[in-house]
Formats: structure tokens, sequence, C-alpha cells
């Protein structure tokens, strides 16, 4: 299920977005935190409505959404700045998630920054500076505050300005396989990465380096295609399951062929129907009463902002006329004479005639004066000190009623904050639910992923060994094995890559699920071979039991091996999974792990701690610890406190 737009997204939103250009922006509308809305007045295309949705989608809006009545603090500042500027220009930042639109209304330019990665991110710069923001936010290359410098993230590789030559240098430079070289080094993502290879008739796992020059040539041109299309070619489409949308791109892509879709006139309705239609994942949709009791926040926050305003500005009117206090006493004096005995029409007229007067009020015997260059209500049967205290007066009154809004909304912002709390903790609870992982082929045999992403395979018992060996030792791989009697017998696929700190981590892994581990050991030895060398042919004489091989020739030995794994959560093949392994292979794909070795703790009982810390079924745990007795040493990226870990 897609959850946000990919950069490939961008560039065909921010193609469409070019309609924009020469609009004007007429409003600004923000709620619910995350939602906002720009209104545009487009030239012969009328109003245009820009969404940015829960900062993760970006379209214009198919229909007109439902937007509050009550700007929030964050709209009325932006309206203050943008209202009427001008849309000179839109782009994509690179080949990054980032829009970028620049405004402009007569000397002062703006630029509007909708940052679409990570929480999101709405923010105005102005001559460098950042003038407001929807989140302040800080990280180690980069702060994003009111008043500071607006700087983009670090650059990566940019597909758009590629040329063959910097295409080639930059795979050529991995050590990875083909997909994940695209996906990082290239900077295309998983998603496209795969339909590249496909285009290109490339297998993805192939390695890098080990392409022909032909084949990197035909990676180069079918992702510059797909570029291509993606910024002007598009046919947008939504890929749908059993009748709900599970997917939305700008192009047709191969790994989609023969699945059902749903075709669109542009990618903005495309983007709009899969937000509306999709199957929202677990804990997505944020409870009702936050989003009430946030609306409500807004308005109280608009409402104090407004009487402190009103406040201030009676005040400042009562300080007007004592500042002219002659002028506006004789202009007072005047007022009064001229309209005495009148009736309501004919005073009307005589105070519409008097040079710089407005909105006259007969009923209430009120006009409105420009007094020390600014507009004063004025009562004109009243004197200079009588209508200055009845504007200090409806000033007081003003902040009386602030301060009732200011306890309102102090209240509001405690049970929104409880609010929050609840659900942050409902959110936890949930996050913590058992979740099966996606099972392959090569689970029923003990597994892990080297540091440089190579499968290593260990039998679970004799029939595994040899069925291992007899079905995937072949000439390119390795043979590891721990000096133990009876410990499993390890393949290294694409081992004759492999370099020595991989083969070191498949020995590692070796002697851990060996008799070593059940014995306590701290560390202990383990070799590698050829395939030439593993062989099931027994000297004159001898016996080869099932599940044993004979080695011949030379054993490339390997000293002092720690006994400690890890356990921690990887993507594999674009699946979450949970992975036992030599600490430095979790260490390379895995910023969440256990550290663990042989100690005292029962294996059912460490089973039952690491199924909670990874919310996965306890039995998936068990099956890929290794054999024994297991103690938690630390951890690494866990949200729970080490000292629960030993409870059980």
């Amino acid at each position: 299920m897609k959850e946000e737009m990919s950069a490939f997204d961008v560039l065909a939103m921010t193609g469409e977005m070019q309609s924009l250009i020469g609009g004007y922006l007429d409003k600004v509308f923000h709620w619910d935190v995350k939602n906002v809305l720009l209104r545009i007045n487009t030239q012969g295309q009328g109003k245009k409505e820009l969404v940015l949705q829960g900062m993760r989608w970006l379209y214009l809006a198919p229909e007109k959404p439902d937007v509050p009545d009550m700007p929030s603090q964050f709209a009325v500042n932006l309206r203050k700045y943008l209202t009427n500027t001008r849309i000179v220009a839109v782009r994509q930042q690179e080949f990054d998630r980032i829009v970028e639109l620049e405004l402009e209304k007569g000397p002062n330019q703006y630029r509007l920054i909708i940052e679409l990665f990570g929480d999101g991110n709405l923010v105005l710069v102005s001559g460098g500076k950042i003038l407001n923001a929807i989140h302040s936010r800080k990280w180690r290359h980069r702060e994003v505050r009111p008043g500071l410098e607006y700087s983009f993230p670090p650059s990566r590789f940019n597909p758009l300005q590629m040329d063959e030559a910097s295409f080639r240098k930059a795979f050529l430079a991995s050590t990875s396989d083909a997909v994940r070289t695209l996906a990082t080094a290239i900077n295309v993502g998983g998603q496209y990465a795969e339909d590249t290879c496909l285009r290109a008739s490339v297998e993805k796992d192939r390695k890098a380096k080990s392409l022909s020059s032909e084949e990197i040539g035909r990676l180069y041109e079918a992702l510059s295609l797909l570029l291509k299309e993606a910024a002007s070619g598009l046919r947008p489409r939504e890929i749908m399951e059993e009748g709900k949308p599970v997917d939305v791109t700008p192009v047709p892509l191969i790994q989609y062929a023969g699945r059902e879709v749903r075709e669109h006139a542009t990618f903005s309705d495309a983007i709009h129907s899969y937000v509306v239609n999709r199957v929202p994942v677990a804990g997505e949709k944020e409870d009702p009463e936050v989003q009430r009791l946030q609306r409500q926040l807004d308005q109280q926050r608009t409402a104090v902002e407004r009487q402190l305003a009103e406040a201030q500005d009676f005040a400042q009117q009562a300080e007007a006329i004592y500042s002219d206090y002659m002028g506006t006493d004789e202009l007072l004096k005047k007022l009064k004479t001229a309209t005495e005995g009148l009736n309501w029409e004919r005073t009307t007229e005589v105070l519409s005639s008097v040079p710089g007067l407005s909105k006259p009020d007969p009923e209430e015997h009120r006009v409105t004066a420009v007094i020390s260059g600014r507009e004063v209500l004025l009562d004109y049967t009243l004197g200079v000190e009588g209508n200055a205290n009845a504007l200090y007066q409806q000033g007081k009154e003003a902040k009386e009623k602030m301060q009732g809004a200011q306890e309102a909304l102090k209240e509001t912002e405690k049970k929104l904050a409880q609010k929050v709390k609840e659900g942050e903790s409902k959110k936890k609870e949930e996050k913590r639910a058992v979740r099966k992982t996606k099972e392959f082929w090569f689970e029923r045999y003990k597994w892990f992923v080297t540091s440089e992403g190579r499968l290593v395979l260990a039998g679970r018992d004799a029939h595994s060994n040899d069925q291992l060996v007899k079905k995937h030792l072949k000439p390119t791989e390795r043979f590891a094995h721990a000096d133990v009697h009876g410990a499993p017998s390890v393949v290294v696929f694409d081992g004759g890559q492999a370099t020595d700190e991989e083969m070191t981590e498949a020995c590692t892994f070796a002697l851990a699920h060996s008799k070593a581990w059940m014995a306590g050991a701290s560390e202990g030895t383990a070799y590698w071979v050829l395939p030439d060398q593993v062989s099931k042919m027994a000297q004159a004489g001898e016996f080869v039991p099932r599940g044993a091989f004979v080695i011949r020739g030379k054993r490339n030995y390997l000293y002092h091996l720690p006994l400690v794994l890890a356990v921690g959560e990887i993507v594999y093949q674009g699946e979450r999974k949970i992975m036992c392994g030599p600490l430095e292979a979790v260490q390379a794909h895995s910023s969440k792990y256990v550290v663990i070795e042989p100690g005292r703790k029962v294996r059912t009982k460490a089973s039952a701690v690491l199924s909670r810390m990874f919310q996965v079924p306890e039995e998936e745990i068990a099956r890929i610890l290794p054999p024994g007795e297991v103690e938690i040493a630390s951890t690494e990226g866990i949200e729970e406190e080490p000292e629960r870990l030993d409870q059980n």
C-alpha cells in the first residue's frame, strides 16, 4: 500500500502544476495541522485549488474541498504575505520530494517550499530567510525555523541531469546488485529501479559490476525514457486489488502488467481518487475528537488574537484623539452644531458632505474621522474626554473578553494534550500487535544476509544439511563449517565474490549454530573451503553418516571467532523480515536490533521477549535463534526499556 509520493510522482505533479504559472494566489487554508489548500486564480482557467493532504500528497483538487470557515493562525500569517502574489515558477528541487513555488508582488519576492519527505512541511521564504513554517525542526545538516536561512537537504545523485558517462560512473562504483544500485546510488527508489531492470531486460539481482557495457547502456536508456514519460508523457492510473486501489503511478509500470487498473485523465485526478478510496492502514486515521479539539483550538487562538488587536486599536484611537486635542475638539463642536435638530436622513447628508469623514451613523451619533493619521470612531454628541473615555472602555471590555477566551483556550489545550497522549498510547499498543512477516523459500534452513547482501544458508538437521549441499553448493558458492562435531553445513551464495569480512560472518554463523553455543563458549574456530573440496565419498573402510561430508584439501581456518549474534529488523526484497545473524551483518541492514550471546536465559523465554520487541509470532523468532540458552546483551533502536527484557 503506497503511503506517500515518490520523486517520480513529484516530477509528474510539477509538470501538471505548470498551469499555475501566471496565476494569482487568492486564499490560503490550513486545518488539522497537516492539511493546506492554496486557492489560485489562473488566467483563462478560473480558480484552481492546490491541496497538500496530510503533508504526503500534493495535487490539484478536481473538486472543491471542504475547508474551515475560520482560518488558522498559520493561514492568516501566510495570507498577509501571499494574497494577490503572482506565481512565476513551479519546480522540483533536483530529484527530491520537494516542490518550490516562486511568487512575487511588486518588489517583494517569496518562495513557498513544500517538503514531502519525513513528516512533511510547508515553508515560506523571502530573501533567503524563513518567514514561517508549519513545523520547526533541526537535523544534523540543516535547521528549519523562522528567522534562519533556508537550506535544502544535502544533494544526492540527480538522474534528471545525468548523462550516460555520469550514470556509468555512479553505477559501477556500487558493490551491490543492479536494483539496489539504481534505487540508492542512482537515487530512483525501489519501485522504479525494479521497473528499469524489467524494461532493460536485466536481472535485478545481478551485481552492478558484473553487468556488461551493453547491459548498463540498456539500463541508462530505459531509465531515461521512464523519466521522460513521467515528466511529459503521463498516462496516470490506479492499481486495483479487490476493488480497492493499492498504488497510483503517473505512467504504466511493467511490474503491474496484467493487473486491474483505473485510468485517469490527469495525475491529480488519480492521486485524489487514490487518497479518497484507498484502504487506510491501521492507526492512520486521526481521532475525530482530536481533530475537533484542534479546530476549536485554532478558532480560539484566532479569537484571542482578534480581541487583542481590537483592544489595542481602541487604545490607539483614544491616544490619537489626545495627540490632536484642539483639532478634535473643534471638529466635534462643528459636527454637533451642524447636526443639531436634524432628522437621520438630513444628518447623514450633512455628515457625508464634510471632507475627511466616513461611515456616518446618525442612530448612534457616530462618524469615522482621520485624526493624527489614523481612523477614529467619534460620537459627535460628546466632547474630547467623553470620546476618549468611551474608546478606553471599549478597549477594556475587549481585553476582558480576551482573558475569558484565553482561559477557554488553555482548557482546550489541556484536553487536546490529554487526547493526543491517549492516542499515542493507543498507537503504541497497536504497534505492538503481532504481524507475521512474509515467508521465503530459504526459511526451511537457518539463514542470514551478509553485510554486502549475499544470502547464507545453514542446515537445521542432518536431512537439511544433505539437501542444502546437494541442491545449492554450486561452483560459484562457498562452504563453511565450525570446527565442532555435528555443526551444520553452511553455504555462501555467490561466495566466490565474497569479501574476507563476509566469509568471517559465514564462519561465525556456522560456529554459533553448533554445539559451541549450547556449551556456553565465548569463542571458537571455523573454516571455509571450495565446493569441490566437499564430498560424500568416503575412503575405503570408512562411513559418512547422513548430514556429514568429507573435506579434502586445505581448510581456510578462522580462529577466536566470538560467539555473538544479533536479531534485527531488516527489509529483504521489499518485505519486512526479522533476521538472526552475525552482529556486523545485522548492523549493515538494520537500525533496530538486539545483541545476543550464550547465557542463562531459557530459550523459550528469550523467544517471548524478542517476539514482543519485534511484534512477530514467537515461533518465528524461535526458528531463527541458535540452539541452547540465549542471553540478551544489549539493544539498539528498541523502544522497550532494557530492564524490562529480563522480567520473564
